[in-house]
């Protein structure tokens, strides 16, 4: 009998949303936080330690490729919560318990299948990206040390995935932080302190990784919770996992619909050789952070959706949608300010090199008050994935996102780095009011009259 470790999870089935939103958006945001730091000391260790060429090296092409695989199985793990929750929700263990163990499997198999994959065609990716010839070797490090760890990452977030999707917000921010001690510790050590460079950030991501995924199985191990799952254990549902890929490929699919088109920005960014990499690099960097934020929320919007329509309260879920586009809207007018204001000083921590600290800082001061055209996307995706809605999201996010950003990067002339920023904004705006139209058109389920609350 294993020892019953538990710890409290939020009722987010009942009481003000507003207030339970927030209760559950910071942990999960900080979780976010923390887990965007390791790419900041990455960056200040390689752009201020090192040379500009290891700060483009990891930021730049193998950035972009990594970015993809990442928003699939983003997609993946996202249809993993849908589902828990969703059982959570009705209120049946024995099939909460069934998915998370069908959502571990997943992790694990897909994970390896994707390894391998990417490793072999990482150095035609750099061919295709006209890697800078100064920055190739590097990259190519790198992303054999990360792809080589996506498996460990694979498992990592279906663990923290599968613990939100209960109302558990607190365990997954503990994991974090332990992981970025020791990412951060490992990173000091060999990038700092033996100087072993971009190999040295590439083995500390790896070693990280591997970590966590072991942490996530051990805890899921050991406890007697719904949850758990033994760690030898491989079993899995044929049926959960024809529902995760139904609701997980078009999302996946639809993520990647904001990252393929990134890499062809980060095509055109190559073109500017090593100093525009490097500013563009920085400006990921910082631009992270508004996406912590973003996706902390989406995160929180996801899992109180789920549980609600899972017990069949539209009318909760409808508020959901609501109070998280205003908190949405907040957050990007925040972060915005504080970009627009103080980015270039936020922007020397990784840059010291003057030319591409300025291309960097007018990048920055474009995106910063362009975030609230964002706001709504998130939150309307995420009540999208909750309802079980794939086809019609993914079909809008092909023409707004992939279609409108390959279109601008192909058509418009564009004779400086900072242009190519341009093409974020202009797809939020169509996106935000495609998505909008379609929320309201669906008058089944969101616009439907209701007596319960």
């Amino acid at each position: 009998m294993k020892a019953v470790v538990r710890f409290p999870r939020k009722d987010i089935l009942n009481g003000k949303i507003s207030q339970q939103m927030l209760l559950f958006l910071f942990p999960v945001f900080l979780g976010y936080l923390v887990q965007q730091l390791y790419g900041i000391v990455d960056s200040i260790v390689l752009g201020r330690l090192i040379s500009k060429q290891a700060l483009a090296a990891v930021g730049g092409s193998a950035n972009s490729l990594i970015n993809i695989i990442l928003n699939f199985i983003g997609g993946i793990t996202s249809a993993i919560t849908v589902l828990v929750a969703q059982n959570y929700g009705r209120g049946n263990m024995e099939k909460v318990n069934q998915s998370a163990k069908t959502g571990v499997f997943l992790s694990i198999v897909l994970g390896l299948g994707i390894s391998i994959a990417l490793i072999l065609i990482a150095p035609f990716w750099l061919d295709l990206m006209k890697e800078p010839a100064d920055t190739r070797p590097l990259s190519l490090t790198y992303l054999y040390f990360y792809l080589a760890s996506l498996s460990f990452y694979f498992v990592y977030q279906t663990g923290v995935c599968i613990l939100r999707a209960l109302g558990d917000s607190r365990r997954p921010l503990l994991f974090i932080g332990l992981t970025a001690v020791v990412k951060i510790s490992l990173d000091l050590l060999f990038a700092g302190v033996f100087r072993l460079g971009v190999f040295g950030t590439s083995l500390a991501t790896f070693l990280s990784h591997a970590i966590c995924a072991f942490i996530i199985l051990f805890i899921f191990d050991k406890t007697s919770d719904v949850y758990q799952r033994d760690f030898k254990d491989l079993s899995y549902n044929k049926e959960d996992v024809k529902k995760i890929f139904a609701i997980g490929l078009p999302f996946a699919v639809q993520s990647m619909m904001f990252a393929i088109p990134n890499a062809m920005i980060q095509f055109k960014i190559n073109s500017f050789e090593t100093d525009a990499v490097a500013a563009y690099s920085a400006y990921n960097s910082v631009d992270a952070l508004f996406w912590c934020f973003s996706n902390a929320l989406t995160t929180a919007t996801i899992t109180m959706a789920s549980q609600n329509f899972g017990r069949g309260n539209l009318k909760r879920v409808r508020r959901t949608v609501l109070v998280s586009v205003f908190i949405d809207t907040v957050g990007a007018v925040c972060f915005g300010a504080l970009f627009y204001f103080f980015g270039k000083h936020i922007l020397t921590l990784f840059l010291k090199d003057p030319e591409p600290l300025s291309i960097a800082t007018r990048m920055l001061k474009v995106i910063a008050f362009s975030y609230i055209t964002y706001a709504p996307i998130d939150p309307l995706s995420a009540v999208f994935k909750s309802c079980g809605l794939t086809r019609a999201p993914l079909i809008i996010a092909v023409f707004t996102i992939c279609l409108t950003r390959i279109s601008y990067i192909l058509f418009y002339p564009i004779a400086d780095p900072v242009q190519a920023i341009f093409a974020f904004p202009l797809s939020w705006i169509i996106t935000s009011a495609v998505y909008a139209v379609y929320y309201f058109s669906r008058k089944d389920i969101f616009r439907k009259n209701e007596n319960n609350a």
